[in-house]
């Protein structure tokens, strides 16, 4: 690594120092680094010089190109590397999936998602591939219940009920597994009380799966 490339960590006082020292010594220009991003150079050197502010969903975007922790990034939290062995927590990655880091933003990405993965069987006028009504009848059904189990959570106080939101939210995902939701910081911050509401959101997505891969088809 060339030392014009490198950046000390004694030049690091700032968010956007930081994320200078985790592009260069990756050995990236910052105009690379913007486009796997999907920001304008601009864009990206406002940040670095601290005109715009630094955000999470950039921080964890960083983390997974160049291995440079976010919290490092963000709060000057040690260590500076990322563990090789070391998972993103499912939530934040949601948030890069989706690119939206307020947690309301997340829950209409999530139903959005549900609602175009389904739209073939809903929507068709296919007799071969569209559901029956009693089929769509179930669907909404099983939308409007989860909904509603999430929508109690945010109802509560934050830190009571942002943990199960977000355990949730992500069971209704459907792209962790268990013990990936278990381990999570959510999973951590969710009273147990509230796990009947979280047993009742996995069946939901259970049997919207269920819908999707083995759909009764009209006229069988």
């Amino acid at each position: 690594m060339s030392s014009q490339n490198t950046i000390l960590l004694d030049e690091t006082g700032t968010p956007g120092q930081r994320l200078l020292y985790a592009i260069k010594n990756s050995e990236m220009t910052q105009r690379k680094f913007a486009g796997l991003i999907g920001i304008s150079p601009n864009g990206l050197n406002q940040i670095v010089k601290g005109k715009n502010r630094l955000s999470r969903t950039l921080a964890l975007a960083t983390e997974l190109i160049t291995g440079v922790r976010a919290e490092w990034i963000l709060s000057n939290e040690f260590p500076v590397d990322l563990d090789p062995i070391s998972k993103i927590e499912p939530w934040d990655r949601m948030v890069l999936e989706f690119y939206r880091p307020n947690d309301m933003n997340l829950f209409e990405r999530v139903f959005g998602e549900i609602d175009q993965q389904t739209s073939p069987f809903r929507n068709s006028i296919d007799p071969e591939i569209s559901w029956t009504q009693k089929q769509n009848d179930q669907y909404q059904a099983l939308i409007k219940e989860a909904k509603e189990l999430l929508q109690f959570f945010t109802q509560l106080d934050t830190d009571e009920g942002q943990g199960p939101f977000r355990y949730g939210l992500m069971i209704l995902h459907g792209k962790f597994s268990e013990e990936e939701l278990g381990n999570s910081e959510a999973a951590a911050n969710t009273d147990s009380k509230f796990m009947a509401n979280l047993d009742r959101i996995s069946v939901i997505r259970g049997e919207l799966q269920d819908l999707i891969n083995n759909p009764n088809r009209k006229g069988d």
